[in-house]
């Protein structure tokens, strides 16, 4: 498909990157240096031009694209360009949202008023993702489906784990359930399966389970993992994502102290936050989390826009005692460093906003994508069309057509939730979870849709 990107910034340059394997993109920026700097990492087509004049964009119709992203920091810049986009003729438009005013404007209908298909809030995407991560303090990584009755959840497996010779066929996990990834490590480093029934589930395995909601609730009795509830956190840098998670955690009940330099945004938190507490400090200042007693809060996340600032303030808090510290990263390959010191790595805005446009791209089948183990694995939720070939067949007479890195694991037929067997069948408008290499989307689309 071909995807024209307006803003060659960070959020922009990343989202190219990602999907230029698989699409054709333009990225257009008003900065010629940018687009220089952008071209020499990414391969994308680049145009300087302004995204809100209307006849640089209508020179852009001529090459027929299926989507129109505007990706600035300016909420307002990309509002417009998708106004002036759509009544040009783009089939599909789609602007970032940063203010939470925007997304939650019950009186009027941003999207419409504006000509927008989707406004994406990548800041609030990311701040549900932490919200996951505290919340279900024992997860990895937890997300609903199918309207809240399909559940995945990741555990790390305990040292304890008894059953660590007993194939997953003969493990004997309950009906509703199936377990769908294993992220394991090795001496060569991390090692991904799509397990089948003669795979084992090891002690300090990080294991993604996909099923039922009722039953998935009493995972950690299952696997004998720790549930702890999360009443106290400390939210290090007063970014956009550290105001929406406070929203989040302040409606839970849980106390919320936000640390925050800038005099300024400190001012701007308070009057949006009354309920929290704002300390105008400099969190790498190691005797304010002394002071501050950060080991007797639950958890602590760094959501400053700094990689290395991020990755040192959690380390402080891990050596200081905290019992969770959460780092936001918008690179991973900072992921095994910070495993490594004990942080738990949440990647930041760009992977969500990249997650979402894949959706928006299918969205006639593909209903939503998320990343799994550091994006190693993507867990698509996917409509079955009526014209699909696989439709009838047996899931075991179709594994012939499946790669090994691509499992249906649950069916999701009329409201009843079925895991994904050999018997199971497939039949038109059903839902299914399935779990595959982030490459097979583009054949996992066509394998449900033809």
């Amino acid at each position: 498909m071909k995807i024209v990107i307006l803003g060659a910034g960070e959020t922009g340059s990343y989202v190219a990157s990602y999907l230029q394997e698989e699409h054709d993109v333009t990225l257009i920026d008003r900065d010629a240096k940018a687009l220089e700097q952008v071209s020499r990492e990414v391969d994308a087509a680049t145009v300087l031009g302004s995204g809100t004049s209307w006849n640089f964009l209508d020179s852009l119709l001529d090459s027929k694209p299926d989507l129109f992203f505007a990706a600035t920091g300016d909420d307002e810049t990309n509002l417009i360009a998708c106004s002036i986009a759509k009544n040009l003729g783009f089939p599909k438009t789609t602007a970032r949202i940063k203010s939470r005013e925007y997304l939650n404007c019950p009186r009027l209908d941003i999207p419409r008023l504006f000509y927008a298909d989707h406004l994406i809030g990548a800041e609030m995407l990311s701040a549900q993702d932490l919200f996951k991560i505290l919340i279900h303090s024992g997860d990895i990584a937890f997300e609903h489906f199918a309207h809240g009755s399909i559940l995945m959840r990741t555990l790390q497996i305990s040292e304890k784990w008894k059953r660590a010779t007993i194939p997953l066929k003969d493990l004997s996990l309950p009906e509703g359930l199936i377990a769908g990834l294993i992220r394991r490590k090795t001496p060569d480093g991390d090692r991904i399966l799509f397990p089948h029934g003669e795979d084992y589930i090891l002690p300090g395995d990080e294991l993604t389970v996909v099923g039922d909601t009722k039953i998935m609730l009493n995972l950690h009795e299952l696997f004998h993992v720790p549930e702890r509830r999360v009443k106290s956190v400390v939210l290090v840098g007063g970014s956009s994502i550290a105001l929406h998670l406070a929203h989040f955690l302040l409606q839970q009940r849980v106390s919320v102290r936000i640390i925050e330099k800038n005099p300024i945004r400190c001012l701007a938190l308070a009057d949006q936050l009354p309920q929290a507490t704002i300390l105008n400090r400099d969190g790498k200042d190691p005797s304010l989390l002394s002071e501050e007693h950060i080991e007797t809060a639950d958890a602590l996340v760094c959501c400053t826009g700094d990689d290395g600032v991020n990755f040192l303030i959690c380390s402080l808090a891990k050596h200081l005692g905290c019992p969770k510290v959460v780092a936001l990263t918008g690179d991973p390959a900072y992921v095994p460093l910070l495993e490594k010191a004990g942080v738990t790595p949440a990647l930041s805005a760009r992977l969500n906003i990249a997650n979402r446009l894949l959706a928006i791209l299918h969205e006639n089948t593909i209903l939503s994508v998320a990343s799994l183990s550091n994006d190693a694995a993507k867990i698509v939720e996917i409509k079955v069309a009526g014209a699909s070939k696989l439709l009838g067949i047996p899931l075991s007479k179709l594994s012939s057509q499946f790669p090994r890195d691509l499992l249906i694991a649950v069916i999701e037929n009329h409201g009843r939730v079925l895991v994904g067997r050999g018997n199971s069948i497939l039949c038109p408008d059903d839902t299914v979870i399935a779990l595959c290499s982030p490459h097979r989307l583009e054949h996992l689309q066509h394998l449900f849709a033809t």
